[in-house]
């Protein structure tokens, strides 16, 4: 490893209001009321522009260091004394070739962010929810088989994307996540979702297209802040009756299942604008599709409507765009 020749990119965030814009070390210190190590050199002048700063610069002062960027540096395994960091809120380390995060990443109290998609992780540490405050975490893109149990301890999240993995399961402390507003488990293998999942009340944005559903858990409607449902790409016979409890859902994409009907509930879907059923099996939809009076868009393609279906149905809409081929 060249760890002690890369140049680490970091942002100094300190005392924003007295400091604004400052990107320079000596401020930055001086603002924090701390000095630099004593040296024979003058004092630099200040800071005009962004500087970088090796890790041995950055552990003289790590109680200042609130982001933390090491993007695209080709690294193979992060850098020792990120526990030094305890202000850190922000670590990015995406784009690198990182097999594993260290344990000693979760003593991190403070991290708000941690950016790590576009790696090769073949695990995160097991005790990741040690990371109380942490609300943004981004894995995609890696070869994770598995989240560990104390995902569910991550009580402040609310921004999780996982998609681009090999996951078949997700563990079911996910529903534990009760301020996840976006979650993104695409393109994995997934057979099943947990039961939990529909105790994420704050949840409005799911992703879960392109892996190998074949249901969805009964109760899975009681989401009750569900704007967007992304299921495309799946195995999916048919829907719970309980998908019509998800009132504040407004685009549902259902491309590419095996769907031969669609529940009665959907038509409770009174704010749904948004309805692909693209590439499925149907013969017709249930009549009480005719009172989603905020339908703006409906999508039919490649299905099996047969022409009276397809009559009734641009009766029953008449003020909804449909595509039919």
């Amino acid at each position: 490893m060249r760890l002690h020749v890369v140049t680490l990119f970091l942002v100094f965030l300190i005392a924003r209001q007295l400091l604004p814009g400052n990107p320079c070390i000596g401020q930055a210190l001086a603002a924090a009321g701390q000095t630099r190590p004593a040296t024979s050199a003058p004092p630099a002048p200040p800071c005009a522009q962004a500087t970088a700063f090796s890790m041995a610069e950055v552990l003289r002062c790590p109680a200042v260091t609130q982001e933390l960027y090491l993007r695209l540096q080709d690294l193979e395994q992060l850098p020792a004394g990120l526990p030094r960091l305890p202000s850190l809120r922000r670590l990015h380390v995406e784009t690198n070739r990182l097999r594993h995060l260290p344990a000693e990443v979760t003593q991190l109290d403070s991290l708000r962010e941690l950016f790590a998609h576009e790696n090769r992780l073949l695990d995160v540490p097991a005790d990741l929810g040690r990371l109380r405050r942490l609300r943004q975490l981004q894995l995609d893109k890696n070869e994770l088989a598995e989240l560990p149990p104390s995902l569910g301890q991550l009580d402040s999240l609310r921004f999780l994307v996982v998609a681009w993995n090999r996951f078949t399961s997700l563990p079911a402390q996910l529903g534990q996540l009760r301020q996840l507003e976006y979650f993104d488990a695409s393109h994995n293998q997934l057979l099943y979702l947990p039961a939990t999942l529909n105790d994420l009340k704050q949840l409005r944005y799911a992703v879960l297209s392109d892996n190998q559903l074949r249901q969805l858990p009964a109760g899975f409607g009681d989401l009750p802040r569900l704007q967007e449902l992304n299921l495309a790409g799946n195995q999916l016979t048919e829907l719970p009756a309980s998908l019509g409890r998800c009132r504040a859902l407004k685009s549902l994409v259902l491309t590419g299942n095996q769907l031969t009907r669609l529940p009665p509930s959907i038509g409770r879907l009174r704010n749904l604008e948004v309805l692909v059923l693209s590439d499925n099996q149907l013969t017709e939809l249930p009549r009480s599709v005719g009172r989603l009076r905020k339908l703006s868009t409906l999508i039919v393609r490649r299905n099996c409507l047969t022409p009276a279906a397809r009559q009734r149905l641009t009766a029953a809409l008449p003020r909804t765009t449909i595509y039919f081929d």
